[in-house]
């Protein structure tokens, strides 16, 4: 009987761990202590697809963050090349989050993308690795 309750729980549970493995998310802790958490809107990641990704800029107490500029270089280190796209925001649909719109990768390996943020003049940054 607990053998056919676990069964039931585990099936339950398998798309809630598909949603969460194909749903690419990343959180990072900036110079300044604040957190970047990023959400990808393809889900999962591919390669050669052009995409935008949400950013949520918050403090330290997860109070959300208006009016930063924030922009991004990136590339592959290993290889020694920069983005195939130039990533831009252009937007703020809601207060703290951030639309970053044109982000494409266009080979497996090891990506880098590096956050510039200012607040307010104060310089701020992030940097994301990922392999892909």
């Amino acid at each position: 009987m607990l053998r056919c309750f676990l069964c039931t729980l585990m099936l339950l549970l398998a798309p809630l761990q598909v949603l969460a493995e194909e749903q690419p998310q990343f959180t990072l802790l900036t110079s300044d202590g604040r957190q970047l958490h990023i959400v990808s809107e393809l889900s999962p990641l591919a390669i050669n697809r052009i995409h935008s990704w949400r950013l949520h800029l918050t403090d330290a107490e997860n109070t959300p963050i208006s009016g930063a500029d924030i922009s991004v270089t990136g590339g592959m280190p290993d290889h020694d090349h920069g983005l195939p796209t130039r990533p831009r925001l252009t937007g703020e649909p809601e207060p703290g989050v951030y639309l970053l719109e044109g982000v494409r990768f266009h080979m497996p390996g090891r990506w880098r993308m590096d956050f510039s943020i200012a607040l307010d003049g104060d310089p701020d940054s992030a940097s994301l690795e990922f392999d892909l």
